[in-house]
């Protein structure tokens, strides 16, 4: 027998690969998680398998449509109609921020045809790829917030003068948000100051994860992000901030063994002639204030 049909050798190549990959039974019983799987939504393979995919543990998002209750919509299809599967969504890491992945799913058959669970495997969306590799070069320029991971003050200004710079000459239109953290007081005196990082990076991680790769994120304050929007109009900024304000939604922060959701507040602008760094600010962040007076969890923008 030739030494490549020794079943041992195949399940150690896919237990190695760092493709994520899963199999679940007919009752989507999650059976295997490899190495992939755990380096990409940072849960172990004793947290997973065993467990539904009805429990939700990662929060699978598809598009601009509700949380599933059970697992991606491919398990479901590849499992009941017998049908290779490819999806791009949006999970929950296990630190809490939101990811985008790329699924494949193939139904699992026995030796007489019949389906008895279905296998996926996932990958970071490219996008993600890039700016992990574009991040380790900023970071080594003293470019990124040591918090959040995203842009300092000074640089997300700098891309901001830049963009001016460039509208003024190419008057292709942008936008900017002004982002705040909601309830960052109360959850200080809930759980301390410790918390304040976790809560800042996931609310981070989870906006900069579902950009494009052409938009840029920084902080600009203590709970305060501004995100330039490259090519985002007045005809799609509401849209856009809506869509960041749900991935938002449906992040949560772990803390010793607590979870809770957490929400943001947004203001958005459209550059105008003429306009500065300072009057696009300002103009957001009044917009910013204006969802925050109205209870938070809100997106306000230029009509």
């Amino acid at each position: 027998m030739s030494e490549f049909q020794n079943p041992e050798i195949f399940r150690h190549v896919l237990e190695n690969l760092q493709t994520g990959v899963y199999f679940v039974d007919r009752e989507q019983k999650i059976l295997f998680w490899n190495e992939g799987a755990e380096k990409i939504t940072g849960y172990l393979s004793q947290e997973v398998v065993g467990a539904f995919c009805r429990e939700n543990l990662l929060a699978p998002e598809h598009g601009s449509q509700n949380i599933l209750s059970d697992a991606a919509e491919s398990i479901t299809t590849a499992i009941r109609e017998g049908k290779p599967t490819i999806s791009e969504i949006s999970i929950r890491h296990k630190e809490g921020h939101r990811i985008f992945v790329r699924l494949r799913g193939v139904p699992i058959r026995n030796n007489s045809g019949a389906i008895i669970g279905a296998a996926e495997s996932f990958d970071e969306s490219l996008s993600g790829s890039d700016w992990d590799r574009r991040r380790k070069k900023l970071a080594g320029y003293g470019c990124l917030d040591d918090v959040t991971g995203v842009l300092n003050k000074s640089v997300i200004l700098s891309h901001l003068r830049e963009g001016l710079v460039t509208f003024a000459e190419h008057p292709v239109p942008f936008s900017v948000l002004c982002v705040e953290v909601d309830q960052m007081d109360k959850i200080r005196s809930s759980y301390g100051m410790a918390v304040v990082g976790p809560v800042l990076h996931t609310v981070a991680q989870t906006i900069e994860n579902s950009l494009r790769p052409t938009d840029s994120l920084g902080r600009i304050g203590d709970n305060r992000f501004l995100a330039i929007l490259s090519e985002c109009g007045p005809d799609d900024i509401e849209s856009v901030s809506q869509r960041l304000k749900r991935m938002v939604g449906v992040s949560e922060v772990s803390w010793w063994g607590d979870k809770w959701p957490v929400t943001a507040s947004f203001g958005g602008a459209t550059v105008q002639i003429g306009d500065s760094t300072e009057s696009i600010v300002l103009r957001a962040e009044a917009f910013l204030l204006k969802s925050i007076a109205a209870g938070g969890n809100r997106v306000t923008v230029a009509a």
